[in-house]
């Protein structure tokens, strides 16, 4: 008797249902890598489906080797394309949000001051040798924590 005899004759359908339960154990633990044995697992049923009388360890050997196959493609891809999140996500940075606005100037004294965005006040930060007057309009070119980085020339009103 061997190993995996128990799978031959076995319906496509229990293939299908370890499919699923990979996908939630998949949702339940957002590793983002269970879902390749999942689909692993939905390819040997249609293969079991196309060819019912595969042995179990013909079947056993397609899922295994699926599995790591679509592994290492999927990561391929998903380094490749990315997961078509935001890499520029400024949602817990309201500094970051700044960046490219234009502010008015509150006070300036030397390379520090303070500006005001929509009736904010923000922290500012000036390049050196740069000179800026109160009513100044300026643009936010960056960010350092909470403090706001100006660009070096004032914009005209």
């Amino acid at each position: 008797m061997q190993l995996f005899d128990f799978l031959t004759g076995l319906s496509p359908w229990w293939w299908v249902a370890f499919a699923l339960a990979l996908g939630a154990f998949e949702m339940a633990t957002m590793s983002f890598f269970l879902i390749w044995p999942g689909l692993a697992a939905l390819l040997v049923a249609a293969l079991i489906w196309l060819a019912p009388e595969l042995s179990g360890s013909t079947q056993v050997i397609a899922f295994a080797a699926l599995s790591v196959a679509l592994t290492f493609v999927g990561r391929y891809l998903m380094n490749r394309f990315g997961d078509g999140g935001d890499t520029n996500n400024t949602l817990n940075s309201r500094a970051e949000m700044m960046v490219g606005r234009h502010a008015k100037v509150l006070d300036y004294a030397g390379p520090e001051g303070h500006v005001s965005i929509d009736g904010i006040r923000w922290r500012a930060l000036w390049p050196a040798n740069s000179i800026a007057s109160d009513g100044d309009t300026v643009r936010v070119s960056g960010s350092d924590g909470m403090t706001l980085l100006i660009a070096s020339s004032k914009i005209s009103a």
